[in-house]
């Protein structure tokens, strides 16, 4: 796999990615019982292939990838409004759409983009419950 996301520090800091990482480590311990390390290692390899199952998360634009048929992919640019789960889906709009509406996809539509930025101030707005 290669790395397609700017790196998450670039983004959005050394601290606040550390912490990112971090907490999707400690879900990884949590939902699939590995040990500490492991799970954190994991966590950072997939998010250095900017795995969108890890990555994906509100207050994000994710750009089409040069490599990608534009027309197989649901828009060139996706801002993220909420991550859920079970399976993971996030919802999204459209940024070049003057509509402004809404669409749920799978997490992994997202392996057709790349993580362009990331604004985690917009995430604080009211997002459906995570485990819809």
């Amino acid at each position: 796999m290669t790395a397609y996301s700017t790196p998450l520090d670039l983004i959005l800091g050394a601290e606040a990615a550390d912490a990112f990482i971090r907490g999707r480590a400690a879900e990884l311990t949590r939902n699939d019982l590995l040990p500490e390390q492991v799970a954190y290692s994991l966590t950072v390899r997939r998010i250095l292939h900017g795995d969108p199952l890890v990555l994906a998360e509100a207050g994000q634009s994710w750009t089409l990838r040069s490599d990608t048929d534009a027309e197989d992919a649901p828009a060139y640019r996706l801002n993220v409004l909420a991550r859920l789960s079970c399976p993971p889906r996030v919802l999204v709009t459209d940024p070049d759409d003057p509509t402004g509406e809404t669409d749920e996809l799978l997490a992994e539509v997202l392996e057709m983009y790349y993580l362009a930025t990331w604004r985690p101030e917009l995430a604080t707005a009211s997002t459906p419950d995570n485990d819809q």
